[in-house]
């Protein structure tokens, strides 16, 4: 908590910005990045799901 409080005291509120996720970056392609996009946009009812609501496999399908 107290790096926190130095980083606000130092840089103001963009000391206190989050970086984003330390993982690692994707592992598809542009072409499946862009493929993916666009089955997302159609949502979960024109891929066979119940309701709009995205689940795991074993949640609701």
């Amino acid at each position: 908590m107290e790096r926190w409080r130095k980083s606000w005291r130092e840089r103001g509120a963009g000391g206190i910005l989050s970086k984003g996720s330390p993982g690692r970056p994707p592992r598809l392609g542009l072409a499946q990045l862009e493929r993916l996009e666009r089955e997302l946009e159609r949502g979960p009812l024109a891929l066979g799901w119940p309701d709009q609501r995205w689940t795991l496999r074993g949640s609701g399908r």
